[in-house]
C-alpha cells in the first residue's frame, strides 16, 4: 500500500510533518508539502499552468491519503483550502478512487475545538471526490511534543497500518 501525505502546513518540516512521519512509519509514503507547489487560487488568471494537475495526478495514484494541517486562525491553512477548492473542479478529470482518507489536525490553538469545523469540510469534499473518509486525528502540539508522540499516536498508527488491509 502506498500512502500519500498531503501536508497543508507552510512549514514543510514542522509538527504536521513530524506527526505524519510517526503515524506512517514503516509504510510506503509519498509526502506532498503544498508549500513546495505553486497552486493558484480559484479565479486567478494563470498565464502558465501551475502545479495543481500534476499534484492531483500524483495523489490519484495513492492507495490511501493522510491530509494534514495545523490550525491557523481556527481553521485549516490557506494552502490546504486552496488545494481542496481546486480539487472540486477536476473531480471528473482525474480518476480519484475510493481510497481510505484520514485527516490530521494539529496545533496549539485548541485543535480539539477547531477540528470539528475542519473535519466536516474535508469529509464532504472526500465524499464528492469519492475518497473514503475514515476519521480525524487531533493533536494539541502545545501538550504533545515529539518524544511523547508514541503515548498519544500509537493507537492511530495501528489504525493507519490496518487500513492497508481494507
Amino acid at each position: 500500500m502506498s500512502w500519500g501525505f498531503i501536508n497543508g502546513s507552510p512549514n514543510a518540516l514542522g509538527h504536521t510533518d513530524a506527526l505524519a512521519q510517526f503515524l506512517l512509519a514503516g509504510q510506503a509514503c509519498t509526502t506532498l508539502p503544498l508549500v513546495n507547489y505553486h497552486i493558484a487560487q480559484l479565479g486567478q488568471h494563470r498565464d502558465q499552468p501551475d502545479d495543481f494537475i500534476r499534484l492531483a495526478q500524483t495523489i490519484s495514484t495513492c492507495d490511501a491519503l493522510l491530509i494534514g494541517t495545523p490550525v491557523y486562525w481556527s481553521d485549516m491553512t490557506g494552502l490546504l483550502k486552496t488545494f481542496l477548492d481546486r480539487c472540486t473542479l477536476i473531480a471528473k478529470q482525474v480518476a480519484f478512487r475510493h481510497v481510505p482518507t484520514y485527516v490530521l489536525v494539529n496545533g496549539t490553538q485548541r485543535p480539539a475545538q477547531t477540528a470539528p469545523g475542519i473535519a466536516p469540510a474535508i469529509a464532504q469534499l472526500a465524499d464528492f471526490l469519492q475518497w473514503d473518509y475514515r476519521d480525524t486525528i487531533v493533536v494539541d502540539t502545545s501538550l504533545v511534543r515529539p518524544p511523547a508522540f508514541a503515548q498519544v499516536l500509537t493507537p492511530w498508527q495501528q489504525q493507519l497500518q490496518e487500513a492497508q488491509h481494507d
